[in-house]
């Protein structure tokens, strides 16, 4: 098994904004501060000392161009265009550092390449150029400056001649660890978000490859049930066929026999037949997903609703009594997994009655449409008192047995007094094990339906009803 990697927290959307805009605001009031302090090496923005007309409107543009800082994450290279007029034009290199950092970030190579010559070409210029200008325009003279309170007044004030060289040093500094800050910490954090997302892509290709082994764990487990349902039933199925086959042909004398034998070797056939779309089914892994919305594949043509009538004849031939009452509409609007999910819960029902009630006659009322959904109901009555059920006999090599009427079930209560259960009772009755009833609840809940099965009165009686023929997830 892989190790197990610890996922890593997210920070939310609506905090990443807030933090996004707080450092913009931030952003926005130093660099204007640091703008207007490095308006002071331009001599065009000063007449006799003081700021001139030149200089204000500079002043108010400065508002305007350090609201393109907000575009830093979706348009950075608009910031960085500003930030490089402003760096030509009077040595402010503030915004053009903060858009250059973003490029790196977030732009391809080869703009990341771009922007970090151009950059250190500016900021090269921008350097020298405050350095050969006179260091009363060097906005870092504010530094040796001999009375601070001087800043505020009105005349440009000189620094000491042995502080000029301290001037140059401090600006030099300035640009290189503005600019290696940028470009460094820029590629760092470019370095960092790609080994993210390559140990994003490793991670993702990890869970495939977890997905796919856990799949192919799941095709040899299929493959292994498809070939022992293959092996097991279908030899059986395929013997009791020819048997079938034999003794209708050896009975042509006996009709009853004939018939008996036809109606055994169909539905053996019919097994048959089933059993090899559910081995296929099992193998390819392609069998209809009984949950809504998982449809893509067929289910045996033989398992829908419009199938029920041949369901009923197919039992009625082994000699049960069937008291039907079906009305189905608007088959074609049901879904194919809740069709043949309604279809397996008749067949279940009525393998319940025969296998638990032989002899005893079966109610089945089935009534489908679009606007009242699907409603079965599968009963037969419990005998109360001692005696025969009035109801027709079964043919005599019918399943279960040739004579009596009582009810040999658990499921059922007790049969009627002085009714021996024959072998076939026995025999039919210790082959259940409840999961008939259970797989009713299960595929009735499974689509959103409502089922009661129980004693009802002098009745066992299944009803399932589902509301809408679109199962509720």
């Amino acid at each position: 098994m892989s190790e197990q990697t610890v996922p890593r927290r997210r920070i939310p959307r609506g905090v990443r904004i807030a933090g996004s805009i707080l450092i913009g605001v931030i952003a926005y009031l130093f660099g204007f501060f640091t703008s207007s302090m490095a308006l002071t090496a331009n001599a065009w923005a000063f007449s006799d000392g003081e700021l001139n007309d030149t200089g204000l409107v500079a002043v108010l543009l400065l508002f305007l161009v350090w609201g393109l800082v907000f575009l830093r994450h979706r348009w950075p290279w608009v910031p960085f265009v500003a930030g490089a007029l402003l760096t030509a034009g009077w040595g402010d290199a503030l915004m053009l550092l903060i858009a250059v950092f973003h490029l790196i970030i977030r732009a391809p190579r080869r703009q990341a390449i771009i922007a970090s010559a151009v950059s250190t070409g500016l900021m090269a210029f921008s350097t020298v150029r405050m350095c050969l200008a006179p260091p009363e325009h060097n906005p870092f003279s504010i530094f040796f400056l001999p009375d601070p309170a001087q800043v505020t007044g009105l005349e440009a004030t000189i620094p000491p001649e042995d502080s000029h060289l301290a001037i140059r040093i401090i600006t030099i500094a300035a640009g290189v660890i503005g600019l290696c800050t940028a470009l460094g910490v820029g590629a760092l954090l470019r370095r960092t978000r790609r080994m993210r997302a390559v140990e994003s892509i490793a991670e993702r290709q990890a869970q495939r490859n977890e997905s796919l082994t856990a799949e192919i764990a799941r095709q040899s487990e299929r493959e292994l049930l498809a070939r022992e349902l293959h092996d097991t039933l279908s030899h059986r199925l395929s013997v009791i066929s020819l048997h079938t086959g034999a003794l209708e042909v050896g009975a042509q004398t006996d009709p009853e026999v004939a018939s008996t034998a036809s109606a055994l070797r169909e539905e053996a056939r019919a097994s048959l037949e089933d059993l090899r779309h559910l081995v296929g089914g099992v193998r390819n892994g392609d069998l209809a997903d009984p949950r809504p919305g998982h449809e893509n594949s067929s289910p045996p043509s033989r398992a829908t609703m419009a199938a029920i009538p041949e369901l009923i004849s197919s039992v009625a031939s082994t000699g049960t009594v069937i008291r039907p009452l079906i009305v189905i509409q608007d088959v074609d609007s049901c879904p194919p997994a809740l069709d043949r999910a309604a279809y397996r819960i008749v067949q279940e029902a009525l393998t319940n009655a025969m296998k638990h009630a032989p002899n005893l006659p079966v109610t089945v009322d089935i009534a489908v449409s679009a606007a009242r959904g699907i409603r079965i109901s599968v009963s037969n009555p419990l005998p109360s008192a001692p005696g025969p059920v009035d109801v027709p006999p079964r043919p005599r090599y019918a399943p279960g047995p040739a004579r009596g009427a009582g009810a040999g079930a658990p499921d059922h209560g007790p049969g009627p007094a002085g009714h021996r259960p024959g072998p076939q009772d026995a025999q039919l009755g210790s082959t259940g094990s409840g999961s008939g009833l259970v797989g009713i609840r299960e595929r009735t809940e499974m689509f959103g339906g409502e089922a009661s099965i129980g004693v009802f009165g002098n009745e066992f009686r299944v009803q399932v009803c589902f509301r809408s023929l679109s199962p509720r997830t």
